[in-house]
């Protein structure tokens, strides 16, 4: 049986009402079943019981993009107002991702994701880094893996080529989180915790490089983790 792998969605508030849109491009599901695992959108919930609820029902989290996370969270004043994600969806993501790890539960952070689950550990964000993205548009780059990691086992590589979509990453690194790959400008692209759980978040977009063969091993390694 394929693993069900719960998948965060993004939301849009709707101005003068109290109810919002829950929605989320179709590459992540598509990249989940395409490499073992039967996705299930996890829409954004208030209910305080709503992250035990769905955590027990998956077998695994994937942590999806999305905008910005108020600097509040990390203890900073925003340097700009726009393109920040509803607090809504943080909380509810933050409880999930502590859920995910009281259950010893496989999590994938890809982009936001990774910031989350940074910010979760006590880390920081650069709030504007520039220079990662472009007129709305993927660029790409290199990226080197750290010898010994999760992730440089995972990937068989030293260096791969990966896609970015972003103008936020880590700064400050949360506790106990390990530090698995990074560019050559020193922007962290990846980080784990270590350990025999599968805990890993990526900046890059893996599910926009549906050809790439490590996008593949990526996907592949995560849903294995949720398996039997």
């Amino acid at each position: 049986m394929r693993p069900i792998i719960g998948i965060t969605q993004d939301i849009e508030l709707k101005p003068e009402s109290p109810n919002y849109w829950s929605y989320l491009i179709n590459t992540y599901a598509d990249a989940v079943y395409r490499f073992g695992g039967t996705p299930l959108m996890i829409p954004i919930i208030t209910q305080p019981d709503a992250a035990a609820e769905y955590a027990g029902r998956v077998d695994g989290l994937l942590f999806a993009g999305g905008d910005d996370i108020h600097p509040r969270y990390y203890g900073e004043v925003p340097v700009q107002v726009s393109g920040l994600s509803p607090d809504t969806r943080t909380e509810f993501e933050l409880a999930l991702l502590k859920e995910a790890l009281r259950r010893g539960m496989p999590v994938l952070g890809i982009c936001l994701g990774i910031q989350t689950m940074n910010v979760y550990f006590g880390g920081t964000l650069h709030q504007d880094i520039g220079g990662h993205r472009e007129g709305g548009r993927d660029i790409s780059h290199e990226i080197n893996v750290a010898a010994g990691t999760r992730l440089r086992e995972i990937l068989g590589a030293d260096a791969l080529t990966v896609n970015s979509f972003h103008h936020q990453a880590l700064k400050g690194v949360g506790k106990g989180l390990t530090v698995s790959a990074t560019c050559a400008d020193g922007i962290t692209e990846a980080v784990e915790l270590p350990g025999p759980r599968f805990v890993l978040g990526v900046q890059w977009h893996p599910e926009r490089l549906p050809g790439d063969p490590y996008t593949e091993k990526l996907f592949r390694a995560f849903v294995g983790a949720c398996g039997p």
